[in-house]
């Protein structure tokens, strides 16, 4: 049997060229477009890493290319790097991603009243004050094949959805189980708080779609979501 690729050799479903310039920062890289103005950022939030891996979450080719396909857009991409190796550890992690959030409004590059937050698997877990809370400056918040709540008893994210800011839901349909009925009791909240969510659907995808499922309908997948998450940015 072969053995499984990690995901820091998987390639990005999308082939976005690469323009403009990369910065590195203790906590997040940043990829900017060709430009002098502050510009709107989409803010990439990652799942899980484990420890072992040779290669942090920042430097994988599908967060890479999430950061080249925003700055290919015209607006600053921004990949999160997290100390985030199990889903248990959510509880900790999460209040410190705001922090992270405000650093990065806090950049020259980067209009601070004009920003997405986009979370990834397990990244989904990291962002439910975002779901519960709209502040002025969230202009869209987007959740890829999100994990949206684990055995823990405590409140999840599934249930803290209020109707807000734009959001747009990428769902495969050979989710894991579990995870599925997480997406599904998410949506099921959403509308009984009236809380509008756009959902795009990859019905052959897999968890990870973006980089295990190289098909017309993933990247067409991709980039519907980044059409979402842009126009909110710049309206």
């Amino acid at each position: 049997m072969a053995r499984p690729v990690p995901p820091h050799e998987l390639t990005f479903v999308v082939d976005v060229p690469v323009t403009g310039t990369v910065s590195h920062h203790d906590d997040f890289d940043v990829y900017r477009p060709d430009a002098t103005e502050s510009l709107p950022a989409v803010i990439i939030v990652p799942g899980t890493s484990p420890a072992a891996y040779p290669i942090r979450p920042r430097r994988w080719p599908v967060y890479e290319g999430y950061g080249r396909l925003a700055a290919s857009r015209g607006v600053v991409g921004v990949v999160l790097d997290l100390p985030y190796h199990d889903m248990s550890e959510w509880p900790r992690l999460a209040p410190t991603v705001p922090e992270l959030v405000e650093s990065v409004r806090a950049l020259d590059e980067v209009d601070p009243e004009r920003v997405a937050i986009w979370a990834l698997s397990a990244g989904g877990l990291l962002v439910e004050s975002w779901l519960a809370e709209s502040p002025d400056w969230l202009r869209c918040l987007a959740l890829t094949y999100p994990v949206l709540a684990t055995p823990d008893p405590r409140p999840m994210p599934a249930d803290a959805v209020r109707p807000g800011r734009p959001l747009v839901l990428t769902r495969v349909g050979k989710e894991i189980p579990d995870w599925q009925a997480a997406v599904d009791r998410f949506l099921a909240t959403a509308a009984t708080t009236g809380t509008a969510v756009h959902v795009i659907d990859v019905p052959e995808g897999h968890h990870g779609f973006d980089a295990v499922d190289h098909t017309e309908e993933s990247r067409q997948a991709v980039l519907a979501a980044a059409d979402f998450v842009v126009d909110h940015l710049r309206s």
